[in-house]
């Protein structure tokens, strides 16, 4: 419903069951692409999408998705955690001093083609964590190209589908897919983004942002502290 990364909570649970990590991020990419287009088309529906953006986002995207499949499989991304968690508390901050930040859509500040080259580091961080890209993505779209959060939370969701998508070909293709954990977990997850969507859209800014903080605070203080 946020974006703050379902990933953070399920990846921890799976390795707790004997899972090595990259199966545990392939079965959260595969959740990803699964329930995505759900809450896209939830947050999405009634409300103009700047698609040419989408298209350009996805494929930059999709180059970075398979750079954070290498970075999986081939190194630890654990030692960026701290990073990241600093800047996603940033990010919670940003919008907690801001109450009016993506509470309604204004003008473009960067233009399409930059704002789609953007996509490229995303897509990285999609494919090896995931967590909090909702979060970045999202801020981006509001602060770039002047969306609602609630539409840009919408777009990000698309995003996610092609990019999960695309890493869950490359994670089966290595022979990390694993259908007991991904089928249920993957039918828990399209529910769960079923009804957070449909309340995410009825309350939009209201509940959006809110969720935004204290889910981004939370993210961002377990990745930094090493909880």
């Amino acid at each position: 419903m946020s974006g703050a990364g379902a990933s953070m909570l399920t990846t921890p649970v799976w390795l707790a069951f004997g899972f090595p990590l990259p199966v545990a991020i392939a079965s959260n990419q595969l959740n990803g692409a699964a329930w995505t287009l759900i809450a896209a088309r939830n947050y999405l529906k009634g409300r103009t999408v700047d698609w040419r953006l989408i298209r350009l986002m996805v494929l930059c995207g999709l180059a970075g998705a398979y750079a954070g499949t290498l970075i999986v499989r081939g190194a630890n991304p654990s030692g960026l955690k701290q990073v990241i968690g600093c800047i996603i508390l940033g990010l919670a901050a940003l919008v907690a001093f801001n109450p009016t930040l993506g509470q309604k859509e204004s003008p473009p500040t960067l233009s399409r083609g930059v704002t789609g080259l953007l996509a490229l580091p995303l897509g990285v961080y999609e494919a090896f964590f995931g967590s909090g890209n909702g979060l970045f993505t999202s801020l981006l779209l509001t602060k770039t190209r002047g969306l609602s959060l609630t539409t840009a939370l919408g777009c990000y969701y698309v995003l996610a589908f092609f990019w999960n998508s695309f890493a869950v070909c490359i994670y089966t293709s290595a022979g990390l897919g694993n259908a007991s954990l991904m089928i249920p977990s993957t039918l828990g997850s399209v529910l769960g983004a079923y009804l957070g969507s449909r309340i995410g859209r009825k309350k939009g800014h209201r509940i959006v942002r809110p969720m935004f903080i204290v889910l981004g605070g939370v993210l961002g203080l377990k990745l930094a502290l090493g909880w």
